[in-house]
């Protein structure tokens, strides 16, 4: 049996720590939650086939895990995982998501883990991650996964020296810089000059992928710092408030936007949050349905506005916009598309307590599972489906749950013909 499974099961109480008015109603929410995790990281390992699906899934597995707190749990399903380029890259979203939350310990296991694995993403982006994990390492002030990256250029054949020199600057300006981004704050976020290569197209998009992440870098550590009662610089807000209004070449700005209105409310700035919300919701109307992305950044303000109980008004209004997705959604997406999306959408109707609604989305993603001709299809379709209801620390209802254990046990006859 996987080790990570046993160590779920093995898991209660871990959440004992968590306040509640009511033991039985905080005992009821924690065994809800484990059981969903259980079921899960179970049907996670059910997953056979393509290599780069498995991989996807388990660091979407391990992102989540690590967001409930379960750091150790997430790290072990990464170093679990198949030999996969998909894999390091993984081990840095994870760490991300650790590192929102303070816990430094994860947060760098997972990134010497991905360190360990960058070989497997040699020719497949392995100098991008080295960088990533430069920029992480400098951050939480640990020399060694600094010198490991720094070192990884025999491997990536990657010379970073100029790249990074430009990152400290932005992570830690000196005065000069400090005037300048004072008076000059989208200064770092060149536009795209008309008529331009595509050449220069693809440089210029890499670059603005390079800042999106240290824009999503600062606002992470600003998280983790407001979280233990400290400070952090102004400057890493400037430099993401630029990168909200840089030009788009996908949902980044959106997901920064989010970010901001996440950390507002962590510092108590309730009035800030709710501007970042509106925000946000203008840069998403600029999406088309297709765009993944938009569903994630749905549920994160979903669950921003949840816990602002002065919102009232705009709590009413994110449900309108959540239905008015849900209804877009069907015509849409493909329906393994929809499967994987609508779990979001229902995590977002559920913190805003439109719990009819939400069960209708899960039921959804859970019958789409069930008609999915691929039965690796349906493994991941499982897996994230019962991840989605840890998040939502709920369980579906009886209908939805007969739904997916029908499907899960049908699982090795329908691997059976397909010789995976």
């Amino acid at each position: 049996m996987n080790i990570t499974y046993i160590a779920l099961i093995l898991l209660i109480g871990s959440f004992s720590g968590l306040c509640a008015d009511s033991k039985k109603e905080r005992d009821s929410a924690i065994s809800g939650r484990e059981e969903a995790l259980v079921n899960s990281l179970r049907c996670l390992e059910t997953i056979r086939g393509d290599g780069e699906r498995i991989a996807r899934t388990r660091c979407f597995i391990a992102e989540n895990l690590a967001y409930l707190g379960l750091g150790q749990q997430s790290l072990s399903v990464l170093a679990e995982s198949q030999p996969h380029y998909r894999i390091p890259s993984g081990c840095v979203d994870t760490a991300m998501v650790s590192l929102g939350l303070g816990d430094s310990n994860t947060v760098k296991e997972i990134l010497n883990l991905g360190l360990d694995l960058l070989q497997f993403a040699v020719g497949r982006g392995a100098d991008v991650i080295q960088f990533q994990i430069l920029k992480m390492g400098t951050v939480c002030g640990d020399a060694g996964i600094v010198q490991r990256a720094l070192d990884s250029e025999k491997l990536t054949q990657v010379n970073l020296s100029q790249s990074y020199q430009i990152f400290l600057q932005d992570f830690k300006p000196n005065l000069w810089n400090m005037i300048l981004d004072r008076f000059f704050p989208d200064r770092h976020w060149v536009m795209l000059q008309d008529k331009a290569t595509r050449e220069k197209e693809i440089s210029w998009a890499a670059e603005r992928s390079v800042d999106y992440f240290s824009a999503l870098l600062f606002l992470r550590q600003a998280e983790a710092q407001c979280r233990s009662g400290k400070s952090f610089p102004s400057t890493w807000t400037v430099f993401a408030h630029a990168g909200v209004r840089a030009a788009a070449i996908n949902t980044r700005p959106a997901n920064l936007s989010a970010e901001l209105a996440a950390l507002a409310l962590i510092q108590q700035q309730f009035l800030v949050a709710v501007e970042h919300v509106k925000r946000t919701w203008k840069l998403l109307g600029e999406w088309a349905p297709q765009m993944s992305g938009i569903y994630k950044i749905e549920r994160d303000l979903a669950l921003v506005l949840a816990a602002l109980p002065e919102a009232v008004t705009l709590q009413e209004e994110a449900k309108m916009r959540i239905g008015k997705r849900y209804q877009i959604m069907q015509t849409s997406l493909q329906p393994f598309e929809l499967m994987q999306s609508l779990p979001l959408i229902a995590e977002a109707f559920h913190v805003l307590k439109a719990d009819q609604e939400a069960q209708e989305a899960w039921k959804q993603a859970a019958d789409l599972c069930a008609l999915n001709q691929n039965p690796e299809s349906q493994s991941i379709g499982l897996a994230r489906i019962w991840m989605s209801y840890a998040r939502a620390n709920t369980l579906p209802n009886k209908e939805t749950e007969m739904s997916l254990q029908k499907t899960e046990k049908q699982l090795p006859a329908a691997y059976s013909k397909v010789k995976f």
